[in-house]
């Protein structure tokens, strides 16, 4: 296998010294996703607000996934909101 052929196959495009992730259509898809917006407004109500209490309300509004991709999502959209 050559090394194109095990970029292509490990998902990374090389390119000018730098590794990029290719965005693939994969895997079941997110099940938190279409909760992001509504997290994303609580955060900005209260910056404070702990996972444990939107996992709480997310259950409420019907979301019936894990509670480690909720968490992750929770942790991302506190990044965004931060700048880091």
């Amino acid at each position: 296998m050559g090394i194109g052929e095990m970029a292509a196959f490990s998902g990374v495009v090389p390119g000018n010294g730098q590794a990029h992730t290719q965005v693939r259509g994969v895997g079941r898809p997110s099940t938190v996703a279409q909760y992001a917006p509504q997290i994303a407004q609580w955060l900005r109500d209260n910056p404070a607000v702990s996972g444990a209490e939107v996992l709480r309300r997310v259950r409420l509004a019907g979301y019936r996934g894990g509670k480690s991709a909720l968490y992750e999502l929770v942790r991302r959209l506190r990044l965004a909101a931060s700048g880091s």
